[in-house]
């Protein structure tokens, strides 16, 4: 059985009753073609069963219709549903545009492997980051007139756009909670602090020690990876070498649930002996007993905001780089 034909611009025209430079401008988006037409067009493409060579189409209008979203290839950032939801708003944007999200996987720091060439070969529109470890692979691709949106702050000062969240200010409001409400002793568990979100949450922590003309012992100081077992095990150093420690700053809500469990199976209570903020206020810190306090990021809309800003660079219009803000949500453990 032969497969049943592509239908053509002059079949669709024939059935709305247009002439084919018209069917051509309705499916090409021209919204000057009148509403009339359009619907007609637009009828009997349905009808049909018209579906646009996406690949004529590129070669045609110079666009893919493809936006690629570009991680590391350090996978366990999926463990923590932060990044799903990053990606939901990205995808949910893009989609209401009309454009298609491609997920990449590759060492950022490699600036010849085949994901870079792809990139620079032009089979996508642009391409939207995620936390960086170094900028050398999205500079030279900026560099070559491919859109780029970074989420988190780039490392250098290169002319980069990116959306970010406040994350000086929430480690900051998070430490500083704990010192107020009593904590002579207050921890942090870090991120990656390779990226500038690791980084800027764990200056704001020593920013609130150096207001109080104080600096904190290196043994306050432990560095996780972003997942519940970290969390975990990081406490239990904390707690080996720092017995009296009675505040902790986790640097997202993870790492912060894997610490109460470490506090708990050493015989101590959240918050009466040692007090907890996360960050990030995923679904778990509400459910979790206690329930978490920590510092909400509206995750959603970052990842919103970095395909808004991604969709006003292909339209060509002027874009500026954006912090979103933070809000310390309390709740039981602090």
């Amino acid at each position: 059985m032969s497969a049943k034909a592509r239908p053509t611009y002059s079949a669709i025209a024939k059935a709305a009753g247009v002439s084919e430079a018209t069917v051509s401008r309705v499916l090409n988006g021209d919204e000057r073609v009148n509403p009339e037409r359009t619907a007609a067009v637009m009828k009997a493409v349905d009808d049909l069963g018209y579906r646009k060579n996406r690949a004529a189409t590129a070669l045609a209008s110079g666009r893919t219709g493809l936006i690629a979203v570009v991680i590391d290839d350090d996978l366990s950032i999926f463990a923590d549903p932060f990044w799903g939801t990053v990606t939901s708003g990205i995808s949910r944007v893009l989609m209401e545009n009309h454009l298609q999200t491609v997920l990449m996987v590759t060492s950022v720091n490699s600036v010849d492997g085949p994901v870079a060439h792809y990139l620079e070969s032009r089979e996508v529109d642009g391409a939207i980051f995620f936390q960086l470890h170094k900028d050398a692979l999205v500079r030279k691709l900026a560099k070559a007139g491919l859109p780029i949106v970074i989420t988190g702050s780039p490392h250098t000062d290169a002319d980069l756009t990116f959306v970010d969240t406040d994350n000086f200010g929430g480690g900051h409001a998070a430490t500083k909670h704990l010192m107020n409400r009593g904590c002579k002793k207050v921890a942090i568990i870090t991120g990656d602090i390779e990226t500038t979100a690791g980084h800027q949450r764990l200056d704001g922590y020593n920013q609130v020690y150096r207001e109080l003309g104080r600096v904190p012992a290196k043994t306050l100081i432990k560095q996780g990876d972003y997942s519940y077992e970290s969390g975990h095990v990081q406490m239990q150093h904390l707690l080996a070498e720092n017995p009296d420690v009675d505040g902790v700053f986790a640097c997202n809500d993870l790492m912060a649930l894997g610490a109460i469990a470490a506090i708990e199976e050493a015989g101590k209570t959240v918050p009466d002996d040692i007090a907890v903020i996360g960050f990030d206020d995923s679904i778990p810190a509400r459910t979790s007993r206690p329930q978490l306090s920590t510092v909400r990021q509206d995750i959603n809309a970052l990842g919103e905001a970095a395909a808004q800003l991604m969709i006003a660079q292909l339209n060509g219009e002027p874009v500026e780089s954006r912090i979103m803000p933070i809000e310390l949500v309390l709740r039981e453990s602090a």
